[in-house]
């Protein structure tokens, strides 16, 4: 009785019965049931028993015979659509860059502070306002400041008057001494008269607010030195770049790249990197190390403190370099670590 397998006949069964009689029908119908169900069984057991090398061989072969055979037209598209990916990787170059978080920040960031200590009386600007040389940006409290120059002014037309008394007496010492203190009540109201002046704290040039607002804070006191405001021009930007510290390897001074800020994606802003920081600080669980850039191209759109995607560019790389390169530098980390 033949055992057959996907129509190939892979062996047969052989039967004997004492005697002259032959066997029934239904039992020649029942072997026949038989072998074609053990059939495939066997032919499963036949091939797990086999060797590895063999069992791989024959999945090569029949991939092979698949592939370079007359029909599965599928595999035979995916196959060269796969090789063509692969030389175009293996032979085409691009531009490698380092990608990076960004923000604008102005070349130059004046800090504005109180002139002496005193009270806020008013407040004409808040951070985000555009300032003019000279314009306002707030007012302490001058009502103390000015009692004390009239004190100050009385007092001295007291001593003009002892001075001219004793100038007509003829009293040439007690005129030198009151004309002394006269000298000194001057020099205390020229004192008393800048700091009237410096009651108007103005802006030193014309920019953008980048920080403070005292609006909460009329009559609140503020002491000698404490910083009201922090102003930056509109015409002078720098970019400040978080590398993160497996690319930092690779920025070096006088690189170039292109900056596109959040608020502004189809403006691209080209820079050059001008310094490195060498200490690598911590946000968001990543280590980054700060770059600095200089800002060769402006708009009057920008404003500092604006933050975006920064792309240095490095030099000419494979293509499948680019690709793989976070794999393979994964890759060598973990391999080093599980190094015996």
């Amino acid at each position: 009785m033949p055992i057959q397998y996907e129509g190939e006949t892979i062996g047969a069964i052989t039967l004997e019965k004492p005697g002259d009689e032959g066997f029934s029908d239904d039992t020649v119908e029942l072997c026949d049931a038989i072998a074609t169900v053990v059939g495939p069984v066997l032919e499963e057991k036949r091939r797990n028993d086999r060797a590895l090398i063999i069992k791989i061989y024959e999945v090569f072969k029949n991939q092979l015979v698949r592939l370079l055979g007359p029909s599965f037209f599928g595999r035979k598209l995916a196959t060269l659509i796969f090789l063509g990916l692969v030389w175009y990787g293996a032979t085409a170059t691009t531009t490698f860059t380092i990608t990076a978080p960004a923000q604008l920040q102005g070349t130059i960031q004046r800090t504005v502070t109180a002139p002496f200590n005193g009270y806020l009386a008013a407040e004409n600007t808040r951070a985000g306002s555009l300032v003019r040389v000279g314009d306002e940006l707030a007012r302490l409290d001058d009502r103390d400041l000015m009692l004390e120059r009239l004190r100050l002014t009385t007092s001295r037309s007291q001593r003009q008057a002892e001075y001219d008394r004793a100038l007509a007496n003829r009293e040439r010492a007690e005129a030198n001494i009151i004309e002394t203190q006269i000298r000194q009540i001057d020099s205390q109201i020229a004192l008393i008269d800048e700091q009237i002046a410096r009651t108007r704290i103005v802006a030193p040039f014309d920019g953008v607010v980048v920080s403070g607002d005292l609006s909460q804070s009329i009559g609140a006191t503020v002491e000698r030195g404490q910083e009201l405001y922090k102003i930056s021009p509109l015409d002078a930007y720098r970019v400040v770049l978080e590398v993160d510290e497996t690319d930092v390897a690779m920025i070096v001074e006088g690189q170039f790249g292109q900056l596109r800020v959040t608020p502004l994606p189809d403006l691209p802003l080209s820079y050059q990197i001008e310094r490195i920081t060498p200490v690598s600080e911590q946000s968001d669980g990543r280590n980054f190390f700060r770059v600095d850039a200089v800002l060769e191209d402006t708009d009057s759109r920008l404003r500092p403190n604006m933050e975006g995607i920064a792309r240095t560019e490095i030099e000419e790389r494979l293509l499948v370099w680019t690709w793989t390169r976070p794999f393979v530098n994964w890759a060598k980390l973990t391999f080093w670590r599980w190094r015996p």
